[in-house]
């Protein structure tokens, strides 16, 4: 069933909210790069990470990633968790689904570059789930990280939107 959904991803760039100005810094070296510190945060939160197997690239962003659960203390409740959201018709792989200062949230890891459409992927995510979700980008840079949580509530009905155009050009072939 749910193989037939679009996912998060599919829906923003269907819908033209992703793309153009938003992938201007795309490269396929930053795209393996970004799969590589998934991995290798994913590992970390599992304390199962080997440091002297990680590619020298991605070591800055992990050891960043690090000093975020260092500094924040996050509960890692989820990782790469698959969420559903049958009512809108469509699934996404929440990057995190976290407990920060006793708040549930989504989490989604990214480059240091910020592209307004982030707020309604985690939009998305966060109403997969019954119950309400905080949302957080976590941009991870070379030397630094920054934590931003996304609170407009007209994100929600942006994403309505999208989901909406994208289904409509889906049925005229566009």
């Amino acid at each position: 069933m749910t193989d037939l959904l679009p996912s998060v991803t599919e829906l923003l760039s269907a819908a033209g909210l992703v793309g153009g100005e938003g992938f201007r810094f795309y490269t396929l070296e930053g795209r393996d790069r970004g799969t590589a510190v998934h991995l290798a945060t994913a590992f970390l939160d599992d304390r199962d990470l080997d440091w002297s197997s990680l590619d020298p690239s991605v070591v800055p962003r992990v050891r960043q990633y690090q000093r975020f659960l260092d500094v924040v203390q996050p509960d890692i409740l989820a990782v790469e968790e698959e969420v559903v959201n049958a009512s809108f018709g469509y699934i996404g792989h929440v990057d995190r689904r976290v407990r920060i200062h006793g708040v549930e949230a989504v989490l989604d890891l990214k480059s240091p570059s910020k592209a307004a459409w982030h707020a309604i992927q985690l939009s998305l995510y966060a109403a997969a789930y019954p119950r309400p979700m905080a949302r957080f980008n976590l941009y991870l840079g070379d030397e630094s990280y920054q934590l931003v949580q996304h609170r407009d509530p007209t994100d929600w009905t942006v994403a309505k939107a999208a989901i909406t155009v994208a289904s409509w050009r889906s049925r005229h072939g566009i």
